[in-house]
């Protein structure tokens, strides 16, 4: 047999399944293997071995939530997704609420998982051989994660193997973002086929949509006669360039006002004199407005708590203005589009500046006088906002504290990955971060998130670094003791130190779960939670476990109990009581 002939007979549906996502952009893939997966780990070993610079990297993660929440992280600095492998139904069961994460917070990832064999006496490659094939086999494997991703699909022959990833690539890449989920059994993963190869040119995701020219009148003009505009946001940021637009646009109405509801990146710089903070939708800054231009939010106010006055004009502009996977989402719009914001803020900038009318409007005195009165106002809330800090021997570390040691300590060019659910707020407050995605927040609700996602940051941003010829940047990860405990610490701190990516975590620990008294108060402001102990409400984490030992230790240190760490370590840990 020749060369030709012999590698064209090893070339399985696996192996095809891994050189089309390298050859559409994938270069990492996140990887929890089981029994499903033979000819999986045959073509991985094989592309490793045979076209090392042509082949994705592989990353092995002993819990599914840190290959997803890294594959996540991963996209959010990227923008493209990159591919996680788990087996069969308990793998998909294992990805948990970082499925819920990649979905509500718009990250494209690629999963795939393989099916039980469905021949049982070995009539070809891949059938039965193992006591769990008979009990791995969920009559929809598909429904675990289907409600939570864009597409899913079952690669059914090899003859196709390519075209079915493509296509469901296009779905993972197309506004909405979000994760798409493959799946294919192991006789079809060992099938034999004719190497081939997609035009790539021809499998591009749907483009960005622009706003209709009326749209664009009618918003432009609201914002500009608006006595007190209001722009709320949550996603823009995601794209770095739109931050700088929405400048633009807050700097041409001196008046006009911006607030980040904190869907997950750095939308609008603190610093600006317009800006109005990040409160989780809550702000009072709704109470007063009557225009208000909702740009990529998915809850722009909590209705039972700072709904805006009944006659506010309301203008939606959103690449999922509907909330199509949020079944109740009432928020009354007197327009609603969907459009790109980059776009969308690059169309109404342009417009305000070309159009003679507008610009005559702006040049009334009262511009001015509500640009002052928002810069005084901006500058008042700065200063309550560094008046928090109390940095006394005796004084406690609180949120504010920290927030305010971590700003003068680190860099600017630091990127901070922040999943503390009751502290984020005025750790916001103290940060001020301003440059486009220096603040990453995870967007969906499912904690642990950042256990994963922060080392996936840091992959992402080594990556863009070594093209660029960059020096490294710095990655803290800011976590709540209770996020921290609920994905698979262990296996996150495991995966930093093998593959040596190196993170500053800090772990914020008030000794439990707190958002849930809050939760209950907010209900029931005079209930029995009110005076109720932590244990009471089982939400209490004592005796605290000890985190920096838990890193050490999940690093593979072999220091005896009571010995000091040694300075070669390379993961070290510190615990502040």
């Amino acid at each position: 047999m020749s060369r030709v002939q012999q590698e064209a007979s090893q070339y399985t549906t696996a192996f095809a399944l891994f050189e089309a996502l390298w050859e559409a952009g994938i270069t990492v893939c996140f990887v929890n293997v089981g029994s499903d997966h033979p000819s999986v780990i045959e073509a991985i070993i094989r592309g490793k071995r045979e076209r090392p610079d042509r082949w994705p990297r592989f990353v092995t993660c002993p819990a599914e939530i840190t290959a997803l929440s890294m594959a996540d992280g991963y996209a959010r600095i990227s923008g493209k997704p990159q591919a996680v492998i788990v087996h069969v139904d308990v793998g998909t069961q294992a990805l948990g609420q970082a499925v819920h994460n990649a979905s509500i917070a718009r990250v494209p990832v690629f999963i795939f998982a393989g099916l039980c064999p469905y021949t049982e006496a070995g009539e070809v490659t891949g059938s039965r051989t193992e006591y769990m094939h008979w009990l791995q086999q969920a009559p929809d494997q598909a429904a675990i994660v289907r409600q939570y991703c864009r597409y899913t699909g079952e690669i059914r022959t090899g003859l196709n193997v390519k075209q079915s990833i493509g296509r469901a690539l296009q779905f993972a890449n197309s506004a909405p973002k979000g994760p798409v989920y493959m799946a294919s059994a192991r006789e079809v993963l060992a099938q034999e086929i004719q190497p081939y190869a997609l035009q790539q040119e021809q499998w591009v995701p749907i483009g960005p949509s622009a706003l209709p020219v009326d749209a664009v009148e009618k918003i432009s003009t609201a914002l500009v006669q608006a006595k007190r505009p209001l722009v709320i946001t949550g996603y823009s940021g995601r794209d770095r360039r739109t931050p700088d637009l929405l400048v633009g646009l807050a700097d041409m109405i001196p008046g006009l006002r911006v607030h980040d509801t904190g869907g997950s990146d750095v939308c609008f710089p603190a610093s600006h004199p317009a800006s109005e903070g990040f409160r989780l939708s809550f702000d009072e800054c709704t109470k007063d407005a009557d225009v208000i231009f909702i740009l990529d939010c998915d809850v722009p106010w909590i209705p039972s708590r700072n709904p805006p006055p009944k006659d506010t004009v309301v203008y939606h502009v959103d690449i999922d203005p509907l909330n199509q996977q949020i079944p109740v989402s009432f928020f009354p719009a007197n327009g609603r589009w969907k459009a790109d914001s980059f776009i969308a803020l690059k169309q109404l900038t342009e417009h305000i500046s070309s159009s003679a009318q507008l610009r005559i409007s702006l040049q009334d005195p009262k511009h001015a006088t509500r640009g002052e009165a928002r810069a005084r106002a901006h500058q008042s809330r700065i200063a309550s906002i560094n008046s928090q800090p109390k940095l006394d021997d005796d004084t406690a570390l609180d949120a504010n504290n920290i927030g305010y040691l971590l700003k003068a300590a680190l860099p600017e060019s630091t990127t901070f990955v922040i999943e503390a659910v009751t502290a984020a707020q005025m750790l916001h407050d103290q940060l001020q971060p301003s440059r486009p995605g220096s603040w990453i927040n995870c967007g969906g609700t499912g904690i642990g998130w950042s256990n994963g996602a922060a080392l996936g940051i840091k992959m992402a941003l080594a990556d863009l670094e070594k093209v660029d010829n960059e020096k490294p940047s710095l990655v803290c990860q800011v976590v709540g003791d209770g996020s921290m405990m609920c994905a698979s610490p262990s296996s996150a701190l495991w995966v930093a130190s093998k593959y040596e990516i190196p993170i500053l975590t800090i772990v914020l620990n008030n000794g439990g779960w707190k958002a849930p008294r809050n939760s209950t108060e907010l209900v029931y402001p005079k209930g029995l939670n009110k005076y109720a102990s932590d244990d009471e409400l089982n939400i209490s984490f004592q005796p605290s476990p000890n985190y920096a030992a838990l890193a050490e230790a999940a690093a593979g240190s072999d220091r005896q109990i009571g010995e000091a760490a040694q300075g070669d370590q390379w993961m070290q840990g510190v615990r502040k009581i």
